[in-house]
């Protein structure tokens, strides 16, 4: 029986790779991870309509979160907000109307509808109806990376009581239009201005939105940008959004500025800015585990081989894979569907004509994606750069766990001898990012395990003996941390999930988790994978006996 016990005493004068930053013992919660737990801890209260104050102070009270002044000065304009939508009525759903005629604005001037996207126009047909909106103003909630944005952000959003309402990443919302306005001229035939018909698509599905890393670095998106939210906040948009920016600083330097400037001074009407002056990068503060492998030599390649081949060995499959996209094909080099695992070079991913909608697709198909030789960046490397940090954004935006072999620490990956400010800022994000998903907690909460997830995992478990490749599926996707033993927090994580597929309901009690514990893990220490494939039948029946007895 083969154990995955990864401290192999051939890599014991190679530890200082294993971690970016010393363990801290005593630390606050991880603001990643308490952003994607706020609904659970809503559902828990019982209460409707809880306040975003009075759940961070609940947070807080309960240990859940550290008190940060920062964060109540902010949650002070947060709660003005939710105040002001209790009082507000929002757009009605109205139809869209495909067959119209195209706007007569659309070629206004003789310019087309690109043209329009610059100016003010005549408003069109279908914007006319509601041209006077009486929303209340958003929020514009900007910081250093790590300080708790999105974290507040996600608290307010969970506090709204409306199904019209969308929190998303700003990097996917402006694919998504991209992808709107193509299918508008190839499936509809429209042939003038396509924002009066999104707009009213857009509104009709949310009049809330919620944007998580709110920048614009494309000139695609700057140019669109102004028209269609003008659009918006005339049909009744009410915005949230967090940013590392100021608005004043948003496209700065870029190609056509002048044009985008309108947009800036639209957004700060329509939206109260707030500067979170947190000195705190909570994503810092988390344990870290070796995923994040360096310098790059030998060792450290071979490493990452074995945790790749760990994690694909049951997949007889594993092969060059395709991704099909709009209207071309992704290559994966390596993948494993069965798995949800993928591998790529940085050369591959980064030194390639790539961008947004690649990597976001690829995040959406594979919970776990190798990167493999991420050199040292510079100025003379900026496009590189550029996608680098897309890349990181989309991988931990859908909460993917990533293995990375890279040249030198997060901090010190990308040489700081000049170059676009845009970039270098953005730069600052990915570093806090890609130790985040170092973390215990963020590897605890990534991999995305869906209803059908838990379905393909435990519909084929009964009262025989677990398969070896069972087994294994089930150690490598709760072995959250990939070193080999598996502590009593990931035992629990595997046993409420358990819990949720056989009687759905993720709770279980403490007591039934240390009996857990003591099934596998005969010396009362971590588990090893032999003890996890021996003892597994006990544990499911464990289970089943405390499932019964609680229902």
């Amino acid at each position: 029986m083969m154990r995955f016990k990864m401290a192999a005493s051939s890599f014991t004068p190679r530890r200082s790779w294993q971690r970016v930053i010393a363990p801290v013992r005593s630390r606050p919660p991880s603001i990643g991870v308490f952003s994607s737990s706020i609904s659970r801890h809503l559902s828990s209260l019982g209460e409707p309509q809880k306040k975003p104050l009075e759940v961070y102070e609940e947070m807080v009270s309960q240990g859940r979160l550290k008190a940060d002044v920062s964060q109540r000065e902010a949650l002070a304009d947060i709660q003005r907000l939710h105040n002001s939508l209790a009082s507000y009525t929002p757009p009605e759903v109205k139809g869209t109307a495909w067959s119209e005629t195209p706007p007569e604005s659309s070629s206004e001037g003789g310019g087309g509808w690109f043209s329009s996207m610059f100016s003010g126009g005549r408003k069109s047909a279908l914007l006319s109806s509601s041209s006077s909106s009486s929303a209340p103003p958003g929020l514009y909630l900007y910081g250093g990376v790590g300080c708790g944005k999105t974290m507040l952000m996600d608290l307010f959003y969970d506090c709204v009581d409306t199904d019209r309402k969308r929190r998303v990443h700003f990097h996917a919302f402006m694919l998504d239009l991209h992808k709107r306005m193509h299918e508008l001229r190839s499936a509809h035939n429209i042939k003038g201005d396509p924002i009066p018909y999104i707009t009213e698509e857009i509104i009709n599905e949310s009049w809330l939105l919620c944007f998580d890393e709110f920048q614009v670095t494309d000139i695609a998106d700057a140019l669109v940008m102004r028209r269609l939210f003008n659009s918006l906040w005339e049909k009744g948009l009410v915005m949230f959004c967090t940013s590392n920016r100021p608005p004043d600083d948003l496209y700065y330097n870029g190609i056509q500025r002048d044009l985008f400037v309108p947009f800036i001074h639209e957004c700060k009407d329509k939206c109260h800015v707030h500067h979170l002056l947190s000195p705190t990068d909570y994503r810092l503060m988390g344990t870290q585990a070796a995923v994040y492998i360096s310098p790059l030599n030998n060792s450290t390649q071979d490493f990452a081989e074995k945790l790749f081949h760990r994690l694909t060995k049951t997949d007889a499959g594993l092969s060059e894979k395709t991704l099909e996209l709009r209207g071309r094909t992704l290559t994966v080099p390596q993948g494993s569907f069965r798995n949800g695992v993928a591998r790529f070079t940085f050369e591959e991913l980064c030194a390639m004509p790539k961008g947004a909608e690649d990597f976001i697709a690829i995040a959406e198909q594979f919970h776990t994606v190798f990167v493999f030789g991420v050199p040292k960046l510079s100025r003379n490397s900026m496009n590189q750069v550029r996608r680098f940090i897309t890349l990181i954004d989309a991988l931990y935006e859908r909460r993917v766990k990533a293995i990375i072999t890279a040249d030198a620490p997060p901090l010190e990956l990308l040489e700081s001898d000049g170059g676009p400010e845009d970039e270098l800022f953005a730069f600052d994000r990915t570093v806090s990012r890609l130790t985040e998903m170092q973390s215990l907690e963020y590897l605890n909460r990534a991999g995305r395990k869906t209803a059908q997830t838990l379905k393909d995992l435990f519909s084929t478990l009964d009262g025989s003996k677990i398969s070896s490749d069972k087994a294994l599926d089930l150690w490598n996707v709760y072995d959250a941390d990939l070193n080999g033993e598996m502590t009593v927090l990931e035992l629990e994580n595997l046993m409420r999930d358990l819990c949720q597929f056989y009687r759905g309901k993720r709770s279980i009690a403490d007591s039934d988790v240390e009996i857990g514990m003591k099934l596998l893990a005969k010396n009362g220490k971590d588990v090893t994978y032999d003890q996890f494939e021996t003892g597994f039948q006990d544990l499911l029946d464990h289970v089943f006996v405390s499932s019964a007895r609680d229902n």
